[in-house]
């Protein structure tokens, strides 16, 4: 095949995480997170153009003028087909589909499973203020004050079956999704309620897929502009509802 020289997407192995913010930048399906770095799949599906360059928040996104094959547009659109029909969204490199086997876990069955004569019996909700979105949530909400606090990815509260007890309980909760909400202004709002609110200590609950990483990165770098010592623990939930890593 013929070579020419263009510029091409170069990607910094020490500098990448993994988190996969740039695999939707990209419009022509080339980048994937591939053994926890993201990776050109094809050099022919990379237009050269750099439109992912500005997704990436640790900068491991250059272009660069190297030889390589040219930029195929069929092949790039056929790419996206594919990745379309695979799955329906390949914006998050955690979308994979997947079914639960029931004996994996410890299900209790819903209302359709449920025989007439029994009674639902709701558990004790360890929610103690609204809102809880970190968008929504004002720094000078007085839940905050003097409180420790859980910041946990929006996935993780619906994948962990015991959250309520484990991570809610005495806490003051910011749900946040690290994938689809602005990474700067994040930063920008949990640097604000650190420092106004005297917070005790830190708990991170996010998932084990690639984009929720994020979650650890937003709230290291806040507590660090701060300048406080405030502790923190990060729990990762994986896709079955179990602990996989506390840290």
């Amino acid at each position: 095949m013929m070579m020419v020289k263009r510029l091409m997407i170069h990607i910094d192995e020490d500098l990448c995480t993994g988190c996969g913010n740039c695999v939707p930048g990209c419009a022509e399906g080339a980048l994937q997170v591939i053994d926890g770095k993201a990776r050109v799949i094809s050099e022919s599906f990379c237009d050269g153009l750099g439109a992912c360059l500005g997704e990436c928040p640790e900068g491991a996104l250059t272009l660069r003028e190297v030889e390589t094959i040219p930029f195929d547009e069929i092949a790039a659109k056929e790419n996206i087909r594919k990745q379309k029909l695979a799955s329906h969204d390949v914006g998050c490199a955690g979308s994979e589909k997947f079914t639960y086997a029931e004996k994996e876990l410890d299900i209790h069955k819903g209302p359709d499973h449920l025989l007439p004569e029994t009674v639902l019996v709701p558990k004790e909700s360890r929610l103690t203020h609204w809102p809880i979105k970190l968008r929504l949530l004002a720094p000078q909400h007085p839940a905050l004050k003097n409180a420790s606090m859980a910041i946990i990815a929006d996935c993780a509260a619906l994948a962990y079956p015991s959250m309520h007890e484990d991570f809610l309980k005495n806490k003051a909760i910011v749900l946040v999704c690290p994938k689809f909400e602005d990474y700067q202004q994040n930063i920008e709002k949990l640097t604000q309620m650190f420092q106004i609110n005297n917070i005790k200590d830190v708990s991170i609950v996010h998932m084990e897929v690639p984009c929720c990483h994020g979650l650890v990165r937003v709230v290291a770098q806040a507590i660090l502009d701060t300048g406080l010592n405030i502790p923190m623990r990060v729990f990762e939930i994986g896709v079955k509802g179990n602990i996989k890593a506390v840290s």
